[in-house]
């Protein structure tokens, strides 16, 4: 009975760790194949939970904005590998964002985190834009 009620924060926690990686200290276009993979398994983990309509309420109308961005970023950082290489990069992030899904008691509380993870790569993003 005790685990059970030390999952809910633990998973809160892990999220937050796992999304706290800062990306402004990060070259992004020098990330390693285990990084991108990483941070694109992270984004299309909180692409997905956008879409859920438990968690639709809680959005706010930037959120689906600065994760698309966020999508547009991570396209360019994958565009610099061979086609293959995107296959298989593509199917690894898959494997990631599933990973993360699974720890992950409740998807509508990994809104904040999700929210600050796009929110950084949108910014990201814009920057590059303005290049």
């Amino acid at each position: 009975m005790y685990v059970c009620k030390l999952h809910h924060p633990m998973a809160i926690i892990i999220l937050l760790l796992l999304f706290s990686t800062p990306l402004a200290a990060v070259d992004i276009d020098q990330l390693s194949w285990t990084e991108t993979k990483d941070k694109w398994g992270q984004l299309l983990f909180c692409q997905r939970i956008y879409n859920m309509p438990e968690v639709q309420s809680r959005l706010y109308s930037f959120d689906v904005e600065q994760c698309d961005k966020a999508g547009q970023l991570m396209a360019d950082i994958v565009s610099k590998y061979s086609q293959q290489q995107q296959l298989q990069l593509k199917n690894q992030a898959e494997k990631h964002a599933y990973a993360v899904a699974q720890n992950t008691t409740e998807p509508y509380q990994s809104v904040t985190a999700c929210r600050a993870y796009c929110s950084e790569l949108s910014k990201i993003q814009d920057q590059r834009n303005e290049r």
